[in-house]
């Protein structure tokens, strides 16, 4: 199968050949329709962060994916093959055409989205699932601040916060307003132009914050007593967390099918969206991080050229269509069905022949 691959730590991704996995008794094969670029996957290929994230190598990155099952292990009963499914990896490799993921971490694909869109959700969503119920406890009627509302696991929270009925107050760039509005922030404050600590003129009893730093410290200053701040990006200070009597963690994505599955609802409803920026086939890998290194400099060796070379780009996920090879094998078959010349009442037959001989190349 083909796959996507970085052999050393900081080098370029290479696309070539490697054998297909094989399954366990409680694991599926998925046949890999799209997968999504995380900001994880540059930061784990870079190797800056090996001590805490590290990888082998050679490496195939991809922590998200849609497709469809093509095999399931023996103690696999909650799929069959064909069905269409998303989820998240349990170790890596979603940019590849073959993945074999444990059945516990996968749910049926929305029937309303594509396989691009699915494959943009799995991380994001139960990353802001997780961070502002499982973590922070947010109830109906709460006030949540989010910062970083703009980005792929803020909008999540903005979306979820909203539809269960807590006031959401978000941090971002002023240009992110509208977009934040429109899926349910009652309030965006623009960090560029305002200290959110000395606007916001109300205390929160969540804080989900998805920046870290210094935006991390001041937000201890908004927090009610007894309020909770969930952090994705760093630890929080329990020494701050004591002076404000308030609780603070870390949290880590625990990819789980039924909160996936609660969410693939929740997206059947049309209660919440996903949101893709690019679609790039699994062959540009490399051009689908250089495109997300533009707004993160130094990640990956790949730097922006210089001054004002960062350029905004869409909301939403930058995606990788995997099944790229289907499409193209029916065109060569078609190519070589007309070269061959049709014969009539053949012409289906010598067609199908023809894609199965391309298919055991």
């Amino acid at each position: 199968m083909k796959a996507v691959r970085l052999l050393e730590y900081g080098g370029q991704l290479v696309f070539n050949d490697v054998p297909a996995p094989t399954i366990a008794r409680d694991e599926i094969l998925v046949k890999i329709k799209s997968t999504a670029v995380n900001h994880l996957d540059l930061v784990e290929a870079s190797g800056t962060a090996r001590q805490i994230l590290p990888i082998d190598l050679p490496w195939t990155p991809g922590h998200e994916f849609s497709g469809v099952v093509e095999q399931i292990g023996s103690d696999v009963a909650a799929c069959a093959p064909g069905d269409a499914v998303f989820g998240t990896t349990t170790g890596m490799g979603a940019y590849a055409e073959y993945l074999a993921v444990k059945a516990a971490a996968i749910a049926k694909k929305p029937s309303n989205l594509s396989f691009e869109e699915a494959a943009s959700v799995p991380v994001a969503s139960q990353t802001a699932w997780q961070g502002i119920f499982t973590h922070g406890h947010l109830e109906k009627g709460q006030t949540i601040l989010i910062h970083g509302g703009a980005g792929a696991v803020g909008a999540y929270a903005v979306q979820l916060a909203s539809h269960a009925g807590a006031t959401v107050i978000a941090t971002a760039s002023g240009d992110d307003e509208a977009y934040l509005n429109f899926i349910g922030a009652s309030r965006v404050i623009d960090y560029r132009e305002a200290q959110f600590e000395k606007v916001l003129g109300e205390k929160v009893d969540v804080v989900f914050d998805l920046v870290g730093g210094d935006t991390q410290k001041r937000s201890f200053l908004v927090l009610k007593e007894g309020g909770h701040l969930v952090a994705a990006t760093q630890p929080v200070s329990q020494e701050e967390t004591a002076r404000h009597r308030v609780s603070g963690a870390m949290m880590r994505l625990a990819p789980s099918a039924d909160v996936l599955g609660r969410i693939a609802r929740l997206l059947e409803e049309g209660t919440i969206r996903p949101d893709v920026a690019t679609v790039y086939a699994l062959q540009d890998a490399a051009q689908a991080w250089k495109d997300i290194a533009a707004n993160l400099p130094g990640v990956h060796g790949m730097s922006p050229s210089g001054p004002g070379a960062a350029r905004r780009r869409s909301h939403g996920k930058i995606v990788l269509r995997v099944a790229w090879r289907e499409h193209e094998i029916r065109v060569r078959a078609y190519e070589l069905y007309l070269a061959r010349g049709a014969q009539p009442g053949r012409e289906l037959e010598d067609w199908l022949q023809a894609e199965r001989e391309l298919m055991a190349e």
